[in-house]
């Protein structure tokens, strides 16, 4: 279990701000929060070498490569600590595997795996399955449809809330270049690197780097840049929660009711899994059935059951295929 660490207004506003766009600049980040430059340096390492930002990310619109999304989860039996770590290994090792979740529920293992046809998913898929099919007791698999980003609008009061949610899979091709595809590996992982360090990697001038990180903006093949941030540390536990609706008509109520909720910070549109799904960061178990109560209360009789997830780690997190080139 995490240790929970305290931080103060100003920590929870400048996480704030770096959530909503983790790249922006020292200057902008320091007028926004009204902190000296230099504090703001110094507030980001402390808050770095604390563990709660674990990374800087780009969010990247894997669609536009043709690339679709799968979400297997594996439970687990007859295991041992080292055959799951070494099911954990394949998995982060695989280019195409973009996250990996050790979760506590029904099943204990979560990952995403991005395939441009359903016959290189299963050529993976029947690999992994060669060395641990007998450690798996039950698998589900379900391709995504969307997935949809939030703010972590809990970090600060309601008066600095940015509510729009942001969509990651447009399905819309983009014609790209070699030296897109080679600045999008670099900085999908670390979003905050400077245009002189990528000008350096990509042997181009940075006019050039910013005219290229423009357009992939301007064309949405970037959609926005993020934090990856341990919230154990904060005190908040990460839920997943899948809900079977007895009237399908109620789900853009129900994704106007979650994007007013200031916890919540993805929603998944999955086919072959539950009706509505999304990823909340609360404080307890308790705040997790006040919200399913609150849920239940607006659309009585509307849900038929629910289930959910808690995420106990994350071992990667990456939105382009290590594939591309």
């Amino acid at each position: 279990m995490s240790e929970i660490i305290k931080i103060d207004a100003k920590d929870r506003h400048l996480l704030f701000e770096l959530d909503r766009n983790s790249r922006q600049s020292i200057h902008d980040l320091a007028r926004k929060t009204k902190l000296n430059r230099d504090v703001v340096a110094y507030r980001m390492k402390r808050l770095e070498k604390a563990g709660i930002i674990q990374d800087y990310i780009t969010i990247i619109d894997f669609t536009k490569f043709d690339y679709q999304i799968s979400r297997i989860y594996l439970q687990l039996q007859k295991t041992t600590p080292e055959i799951e770590q070494r099911m954990v290994q394949m998995l982060v090792e695989e280019k195409s595997v973009f996250t990996v979740y050790k979760i506590d529920g029904n099943y204990q293992l979560a990952m995403g795996f991005l395939f441009k046809d359903l016959r290189q998913f299963n050529f993976f898929w029947q690999k992994f399955l060669e060395v641990f099919k007998p450690y798996i007791a039950e698998q589900n698999i379900s391709p995504f449809i969307d997935y949809f980003h939030f703010n972590r609008n809990y970090l600060v009061e309601k008066s600095l809330r940015d509510e729009k949610p942001l969509s990651v899979a447009s399905f819309k091709s983009y014609a790209y270049h070699s030296e897109d595809i080679l600045l999008l590996h670099i900085i999908k992982e670390n979003s905050r690197i400077t245009l002189l360090e990528l000008a350096k990697k990509l042997h181009m001038t940075p006019a050039g780097v910013r005219y290229k990180l423009r357009n992939l903006e301007k064309n949405k093949v970037i959609v926005a840049y993020k934090l990856l941030l341990d919230s154990a540390k904060l005190g908040y536990n990460y839920y997943k929660i899948d809900l079977e609706l007895e009237d399908l008509k109620i789900i853009p109520a129900l994704h106007e009711f979650i994007s007013r909720n200031p916890n919540v910070i993805y929603r998944d549109v999955a086919l072959s899994c539950s009706d509505f799904e999304f990823d909340v960061e609360l404080r307890n178990q308790d705040m997790l059935y006040a919200l399913i109560e609150k849920i239940k209360s607006l659309f009585p009789g509307k849900i038929r059951r629910w289930y959910y997830y808690k995420t106990l780690k994350i071992y990667k997190y990456s939105y382009l295929p290590g594939e591309i080139i």
